[in-house]
């Protein structure tokens, strides 16, 4: 069932872009309306599809508000802990024990 068009558009347009527009149309083998509709519908299609990306990119953020911080956050890494040097007066306690026999 073919769709019932009741709207009209009137646009202006200058002499070269009718007669390339017509020139279309006519390889095509349609009319400059329906070309003009084609076009009209692919946009209105392209604006559509970004609208809804936007949407859901908005969707991404705003589902997100009431979620605490810390559920968005990886786990902390476990920095390697730092071992003190030693001093010269333990190191020779290492080697030399108080306990040791002489």
């Amino acid at each position: 069932m073919a769709e019932k068009l009741t709207e009209s558009i009137t646009f202006k347009v200058t002499y070269e872009e009718k007669r390339d527009l017509e020139a279309i149309a006519k390889a095509e083998k349609t009319d400059v309306s329906k070309l003009s509709r084609a076009y009209m519908k692919a946009k209105i299609q392209e604006v559509k599809e970004y609208l809804n990306s936007l949407r859901e990119l908005d969707r991404l953020t705003t589902d997100t508000v009431d979620t605490p911080f810390f559920e968005l956050t990886p786990e902390p890494l476990q920095k390697p802990q730092a071992q003190k040097k030693l001093s010269c007066y333990d190191q020779l306690s290492l080697i030399c024990h108080p306990t040791a026999k002489q």
